[in-house]
Parts: C-alpha cells; structure tokens; sequence
C-alpha cells in the first residue's frame, strides 16, 4: 500500500431502518459507523488505498435499503511512502 485514503461520510436513514443500514454498512470492507442517532443519522468512515474505490463504495451507500442520503464531508489522502519513517 502507497497511498492512503480516509473518508468522513454523514449518512441519512430513515429512522425506522437506522440499525439496519448501520448493520449493512459495518459489513462493507473499510468502512466504520461510529455513531447512529435515534433521528437517523450516521457519522461513517470509509478507508481504502485507491479513490476510485472509496468514491465508488460512497456512492453504494445509496443502494442500502432505508438509506435517504450520504455526503462526503471530509476527505484526506497520503502518500505512505512519504510518512514512513516520520516521527510524531
């Protein structure tokens, strides 16, 4: 892996349905719900090492049934390569 991708995603669900979407979208690979509110909203992070992949897995998030809307609101990528060795 030379590059490194994370996405924050909010995604809207219908209430009735948030455990469900919840469920669906913790079974996808690189992807993590860390919170789901009883109004149905999902804060979502999706980390993958190619852009097209987490692009394309976002925009899969609309064919979960109970899914009203996802958006991107943070996105971050970096070179592996250029972190290693760095020193915090």
């Amino acid at each position: 892996m030379t590059e490194y991708n994370i996405c924050g995603v909010m995604v809207h669900a219908r209430a009735d349905r948030r455990n469900q979407v919840e469920e669906a979208l913790n079974a996808r690979p690189g992807v993590e719900v860390h919170a789901n509110t009883e109004e149905g909203r999902l804060v979502v992070t999706v980390e993958d090492e190619d852009r097209r992949t987490v692009a394309d897995t976002i925009s899969s998030f609309h064919d979960i049934d109970g899914v009203l809307s996802a958006a991107m609101i943070y996105q971050f990528s970096d070179d592996l390569n250029s972190t290693e060795g760095a020193q915090a």
